[in-house]
């Protein structure tokens, strides 16, 4: 789907948008984002904001730098895949520091973006369309669910979504110089016209269910010897110290929801296209405008009992092993915290916003080992909160008789699979052996238990267009007349055997020129755009210096 959507920026706002889109995605997907970067990696030992971090083009970049892009990139990322930005995993400090100095390249250079080109950046987000449309409803949902718990807005993301267009463009300069000549584009064009016959060949494991008998000693066998696949899920048991984030409202004058509209017009649409008059969106503004989540009184309440509940701890040890339930409560309750009761927590337990539950809460319980642990303070998309362990049950071998069916389709799929992937190496032997190969493919794949698939005839491009569609990548690497290598990416053995590569006519090389020409010239500028880009992230410069280490 997000290959579609992409398409559809491409046509309608052309190769540029598309490379702007194109780049957040990699920078929320590719970067991978690593667990547990807080912020602590960038200001540990006393290393202020101001700091010198390193420099590109001439220019410094301070830790406040790295920092401002770490979490620029997080907020992306977060509207990209609908999740609240305190719940996305961070950049890691080399990826910080890459993206600050593409954003500092870009200041130098004074590269700007448009309101335009954000609200098309925005508007092209899969998790904000409806109905193959940017939705309005989606996007102040998302706000709303997401940004406001955060005490973030519309403006936070729109600004971080300007930035990382910005830094998209540095390299864009001078890519966009590039020139396609007349010999190249069509040797370019011809390639990429050229038609590619091929049917798909799959050996899945259902395919050999008949073939598989499984008797209960076997089961058995296979239960005693992997008994750590039977496992069940350790389970906690403790008290949940909890101050809720609270809503504000704020009185706006109307000029201000007059100023805010004219600088975002652009993301105020209807499912036309056209733009929304500001009578038609003033109230939805006013609701984003007047509506602030207040979380420094919960925060602060949080901090106070941690601080009392660790003194407590230190003043008198004995008291807190003898019972640490009532000295949680106590200094919960002085501190204004809420105190529940959540039972049968395990790695698996679902978020529940009535309990307080959300992931990152799950994830700080799991870790816990010892009756009497607790977690630190945990800010979630709704409150802060703090858990203390009261009972743990470890994980045990579960009983036979309650796993068996379990076992059962373990024991079946590991045989399924084993069948298949001998019947792919089967199909790649016997197929050396056959005389005219177009002529008996079809026949000794069928006797091997395979699936033989319509046959498909697409151009190059089309293939390249389409990189996820099963069999692509194989049928672009294998001559015709031969049978691919096999691919088990899918879990099973696959195929592609190419009866056919056909040369574009004359008449559709001139059909689809113009257009192909774009998509060969697109293509160049996009390899000298990543030329571009290393070359300034290989030009810059770190200032090393000690750190405090905890």
């Amino acid at each position: 789907m997000i290959i579609q959507k992409m398409n559809n920026v491409l046509v309608k706002h052309g190769k540029v948008t598309f490379a702007i889109f194109t780049g957040v995605v990699i920078v929320s997907f590719v970067w991978f984002f690593t667990p547990g970067v807080d912020g602590s990696l960038l200001f540990g030992g006393n290393i202020g904001a101001g700091t010198q971090y390193g420099a590109v083009l001439g220019h410094k970049i301070t830790y406040g730098d790295v920092s401002s892009a770490r979490q620029t990139a997080s907020l992306i990322r977060a509207a990209t895949y609908n999740m609240s930005p305190q719940r996305v995993q961070s950049l890691d400090e080399d990826a910080s520091f890459q993206t600050a100095l593409l954003m500092k390249a870009a200041d130098v250079l004074n590269i700007q973006a448009s309101d335009r080109e954000v609200a098309d950046v925005i508007h092209s987000l899969p998790k904000f369309q409806k109905d193959g449309k940017f939705s309005a409803e989606l996007y102040t949902q998302y706000k709303d669910r997401c940004l406001a718990p955060s005490g973030l807005g519309f403006s936070d993301l729109e600004e971080a979504v300007r930035s990382m267009i910005r830094m998209q463009k540095v390299p864009m300069l001078t890519a966009s110089n590039v020139i396609v000549p007349d010999g190249e584009a069509e040797a370019g064009i011809e390639s990429m016209l050229q038609k590619i016959t091929y049917h798909l060949i799959t050996f899945e494991p259902g395919s050999f269910e008949d073939q598989v008998k499984i008797e209960d000693a076997e089961v058995k066998d296979f239960y005693a010897a992997n008994q750590s696949l039977f496992m069940s899920e350790p389970e906690s048991d403790g008290l949940l110290a909890y101050a809720p984030f609270t809503e504000k409202k704020t009185e706006v004058p109307e000029e201000q929801l007059k100023d805010y509209y004219e600088l975002r017009k652009g993301l105020f649409v209807k499912e036309d296209g056209t733009e929304k008059t500001f009578d038609e969106v003033k109230d939805d503004i006013r609701k984003e405008l007047e509506t602030t989540v207040e979380s420094d009184a919960a925060i602060a309440a949080a901090r106070a009992f941690n601080k009392s509940f660790r003194d407590a701890i230190r003043e008198d040890k004995d008291a807190y092993l003898a019972d640490p339930q009532k000295l949680f409560r106590d200094e919960a309750e002085k501190a204004g915290l809420k105190v529940s009761e959540i039972k049968n927590i395990t790695r698996l337990t679902k978020d529940d916003e009535e309990l307080h539950i959300d992931h990152q809460l799950v994830d700080a319980i799991t870790i816990l080992k010892n009756v009497g642990s607790y977690t630190n303070i945990l800010t979630g998309e709704h409150g802060v909160s703090m858990f203390l362990m009261t009972a743990r049950r470890p994980s045990v071998v579960q009983p036979f008789d309650d796993v068996k069916e379990i076992a059962q389709k373990r024991v079946l799929s590991q045989r399924e699979n084993n069948l298949a992937d001998e019947a792919g190496s089967q199909l790649a032997l016997k197929f050396l052996e056959l005389k005219d190969a177009s002529a008996g493919i079809e026949e000794l794949v069928k006797s091997l238990k395979g699936t033989w698939h319509a046959e498909t005839t697409k151009t190059r491009f089309e293939l390249e267009s389409n990189p996820y569609m099963q069999g692509v990548n194989l049928a672009l690497a294998t001559d015709a007349g031969k049978l691919s290598s096999p691919d088990k990416d899918y879990g099973y053995p696959v195929f592609v055997f190419v009866s056919a590569h056909t040369p574009a006519t004359a008449e559709e090389i001139a059909e689809q020129k113009e257009m192909l020409g774009s998509e060969l010239k697109y293509r160049k500028q996009e390899a000298v755009y990543r030329g571009i880009q290393s070359w300034i992230l290989n030009s810059a410069t770190t200032v090393v210096r000690g750190r405090n280490q905890e």
